[in-house]
């Protein structure tokens, strides 16, 4: 060997075999057992099925099989579809602006495969039979001719079988159960036509029967207790749609569990669509508290783009602002129409026998051969609503409650409830409990009203009126009062104090950083101005945004109402009573405060009776 020969250097870049790049590309495609079900379950909705059956074991990890009743493939595209970038979705660069499938990008089956054992059966025709397709950890295909059905089946089998470093991050079978759950649960409200079924060994814990009112499904999803809750939200513009469902301000949850956002029904997790609703719901909720909301969006795909992250949740919306505005503007518009659903009353007794009733393992073949494959008949869909009547307790699944027992139920309806659709006077004020709550009684119960929020809800209407009409009623100061600020302050003051003069506070600058205090708003005269002034210099916005100035404005004025509200611990006859009740009833939300919290309580008579061992 000549010295040149042992100077020449090995390249160190190389290309890798196509196993191992493929089970790289899995990595951002198959995270856990719940991305092979979404994976599977969205191709299984763009075949158009009308009947998916999701069965898993040991949360996924040891086995999964998807069926449906969709188009299924012929044998030549059925083999094709293992192929990577291999996809019936798109055929050029100009389709990516109108995607309008769920799946596109060619890259689920191959991923899956490569990291699984995995069997397809599929037929686009019965008559001529199907294919079997058999890979195992993205090997090669064992492909035979097979009598099926029309539609497809899936199974996925030890998953992450020869990728032992994946595996290991895997988590417990319930936790795996609990997100395959919650993925069925997103694609069943978004598609409500469509019945669902999800089998955990051997358990059905999901199952959903098609209906044409997307109330229905979440009711049947989440509870009718949930659904009775909700607000009604529809609003269109030339470019955008939306419609769905939102809970009232007094039914909130400590996260975002009840959240479900769709885009041309897709679910997304998107920032301006949560920020939008949140906003929508402005002061209205405390903070820390999130409402359920079931919204569906819907736009031309040319005004987003869904090809942003191989888990297609996140979408990036070409007018950001529209959107917010459009989403946000809806929202507000619905609560303020302050009216729930008229849903049907769903019995809470009897017919317990349906509920005992042990489940009877499905047989894949039989159920695929049934009239599940056939076109749903206005029958079908008459039994649905009939279940939604009859079940006493829905035993659709919630992701985030799978453990609760009726015992837990009956104690929860042993609370008092926030009330959210009450006529206040159809009470009789009764006096006071503890110089701080007004005690009312009715046909329905025991009110218990806050006296403190009550009223700060009645002069944060009264402050608003009067700040939109630019009519406040305002105090003159004998003596004005001289403020110093530092020169970032008096900037601040100095660039709204025309808007700060609509709400009755007249400022003039008074020196290089002084200014001059010569009305307040009449209902804040017994107050600390100075005080008050340094809260609100503070709360200025330092953007001179118009939605942002509109809601620090909002906050000033909910401020004002706080500090000029009466207190606990204060004593009120029974006609200052009535007084405060007359005017939180005129009120334009009168079951909540400004800041969110709930406004009355009430102590249903039902209850009372049985605490008393008469009911």
């Amino acid at each position: 060997m000549t010295m040149m020969q042992q100077n020449i250097k090995k390249p160190h870049v190389r290309i890798l075999p196509d196993d191992l790049a493929n089970q790289i590309a899995a990595g951002e495609v198959v995270e856990r057992p719940m991305s092979v079900v979404k994976e599977l379950v969205e191709n299984s909705v763009d075949a158009c099925a009308t009947r998916i059956l999701i069965e898993i074991e040991q949360g996924g990890k040891f086995f999964i099989r998807v069926t449906d009743n969709g188009v299924g493939l012929s044998s030549e595209d059925a083999q094709l579809a293992f192929l990577r970038h291999a996809t019936s979705k798109i055929r050029n660069a100009s389709d990516l602006e109108r995607i309008v499938s769920l799946g596109f990008r060619g890259e689920a089956l191959p991923s899956i495969a490569s990291v699984s054992k995995i069997r397809m059966i599929t037929s686009d025709d019965e008559h001529r039979g199907g294919t079997q397709i058999v890979i195992e950890g993205g090997g090669t295909s064992n492909v035979k001719e097979i009598s099926c059905p029309r539609g497809t089946t899936i199974e996925v089998s030890q998953l992450f079988y020869n990728t032992p470093a994946r595996k290991k991050f895997l988590k417990g079978d319930g936790t795996e159960s609990s997100h395959i759950s919650q993925v069925v649960t997103q694609q069943a409200l978004a598609y409500p036509h469509v019945h669902f079924t999800l089998i955990n060994n051997d358990r059905k814990v999901i199952d959903v029967l098609p209906t044409d009112q997307n109330l229905y499904r979440i009711a049947e999803l989440f509870g009718a207790d949930l659904a009775k809750e909700l607000v009604l939200v529809t609003a269109e513009t030339s470019d955008y749609r939306l419609n769905g469902f939102i809970s009232s301000p007094v039914y909130t949850r400590s996260s975002r569990s009840a959240q479900y956002c769709y885009v041309n029904q897709r679910f997304i997790r998107d920032k301006v669509i949560f920020h939008s609703t949140q906003h929508g719901y402005s002061h209205l909720i405390p903070r820390g508290k999130h409402p359920a909301i079931y919204l569906f969006l819907t736009m031309d795909p040319k005004l987003y783009d869904v090809n942003v992250h191989p888990a297609k949740a996140e979408v990036r919306f070409a007018f950001q602002q529209e959107v917010h505005r459009f989403v946000s503007g809806a929202v507000k518009e619905a609560l303020s129409a302050s009216k729930n659903i008229a849903l049907p009353n769903l019995s809470l007794t009897g017919h317990k026998n349906n509920m005992t009733q042990p489940q009877k393992k499905i047989d894949f073949t039989e159920t695929m051969k049934s009239s599940y494959l056939k076109t749903q008949s206005s029958e079908d869909l008459s039994s649905a609503v009939e279940f939604m009547y009859k079940v006493p307790e829905l035993k659709a699944y919630d992701s985030m409650n799978e453990n609760h027992s009726r015992s837990q139920i009956e104690i929860f309806h042993d609370k008092p409830n926030p009330v959210a659709n009450l006529i206040y006077s159809e009470f009789e004020p009764l006096g006071q409990l503890d110089r701080s709550f007004i005690l009312m009684q009715g046909k329905l119960g025991i009110l218990v009203v806050d006296q403190h929020v009550a009223h700060e809800r009645v002069l944060y209407d009264q402050f608003s009126k009067a700040a939109k009409n630019r009519k406040s009623e305002v105090q003159q100061l004998l003596f004005p009062l001289s403020l110093e600020f530092s020169h970032g302050e008096s900037e601040l003051l100095g660039r709204y104090q025309k808007r700060l003069g609509e709400l009755g506070l007249e400022l003039e600058s008074f020196g290089k950083n002084d200014f001059l205090l010569r009305s307040v708003p009449a209902i804040l005269k017994k107050n600390n101005h100075a005080e008050i002034m340094r809260e609100i210099v503070d709360m200025l916005p330092t953007e001179n945004h118009e939605e942002v100035l509109n809601n620090k404005f909002e906050e000033i004025l909910i401020m004002m109402s706080c500090r000029n509200a009466i207190k606990i611990n204060t004593t009120l006859n029974l006609s200052q009573i009535s007084k405060l009740i007359s005017d939180l009833q005129g009120t334009s939300m009168p079951y909540t405060c400004p800041h969110g919290r709930p406004i009355a309580l009430l102590y249903e008579m039902d209850t009372i009776l049985k605490k008393f061992l008469r009911k």
